[in-house]
């Protein structure tokens, strides 16, 4: 009889160990599977995307003078680039974030334009041997109609004069 226990103990067992291993198998397969399923889908942005990913408009590469003035001062400064929705600020002190204040851009060949923006980042909190521009990132904000209008115009025209690639 002892025999006999032994060796349903040892089955039972035997079983039980063949069958996590089983288990694990199958658990393993359906995740590899689903993880190959996931590469193959389109991309959608998370709730938590990056800066870069955030933009709307084809951002323009330049190298125009500006002046930005807040309550406190103004500041000769360079956009390194720009689009309808916003710029690029070289300036050797960036903003605060968040802070709001009147851009004066000197488009050449044009007149120069007159913008409300507001600072959506900055790299002043980097090392100086990690940036090769100081400055901050910058939207447009609470522009008349006619401002972004004049934008636009702007930005199509340099666009036209612009050498096709290829």
């Amino acid at each position: 009889m002892e025999k006999h226990l032994i060796l349903n103990s040892i089955g039972f067992g035997g079983g039980l160990f063949i069958g996590l291993i089983v288990l694990w198998f199958i658990t393993r397969q359906l995740k590899m599977r689903s993880a190959s399923d996931q590469s193959h889908r389109t991309y959608t942005p998370s709730s938590e995307i990056s800066w870069e990913e955030k933009r709307r408009h084809p951002r323009l590469a330049v190298s125009w003078d500006a002046f930005i003035e807040t309550s406190e001062r103004t500041e000769d400064v360079q956009l390194k680039d720009i689009s309808l929705g916003g710029a690029f600020v070289v300036c050797s002190e960036p903003l605060a974030l968040s802070e709001k204040f009147k851009i004066r851009i000197c488009i050449p060949t044009k007149e120069s334009l007159d913008l409300n923006a507001e600072v959506v980042w900055s790299n002043s909190n980097m090392a100086g041997d990690k940036v090769v521009n100081r400055g901050m990132g910058i939207k447009f904000v609470e522009n008349p109609a006619t401002k972004r209008q004049q934008l636009e115009e702007h930005l199509a025209a340099m666009l036209e004069s612009s050498p096709n690639p290829g």
